[in-house]
């Protein structure tokens, strides 16, 4: 609608080419919005399909320790490790969050 109006505002002379050129712009546009929807549509399956399976085998992804890599680990495996650097790089529980101490420092 607002292309038209725009064109109309044109020298009578000049509206019928604009108008095929717009025409032609918008079914474009139209045709790359179809196949950006149907890959985002393809990917979002995608991403659930891989999300149930991990939840169904109780895993997760995580980085990896260096480089850009990611791994699957099962969530128990994962908590345990998790654990046991805890114990044994000698962290401690703090008595209370210190939290707020230091974002207002």
């Amino acid at each position: 609608m607002e292309t038209e109006q725009a064109i109309r505002m044109l020298d009578s002379k000049m509206q019928a080419p604009f108008r095929i050129l717009a025409t032609k712009k918008l079914k474009q546009i139209s045709a790359s919005d179809n196949h950006h929807n149907v890959m985002a549509k393809r990917q979002t399956y995608i991403l659930k399909k891989h999300n149930w399976k991990l939840e169904k085998e109780n895993a997760m992804v995580i980085k990896a320790d260096e480089g850009k890599a990611c791994i699957i680990i099962k969530t128990d495996e994962y908590n345990k490790k998790a654990h046991n650097f805890l114990n044994e790089n000698n962290f401690q529980k703090l008595q209370k969050d210190s939290t707020d101490k230091y974002q207002k420092s």
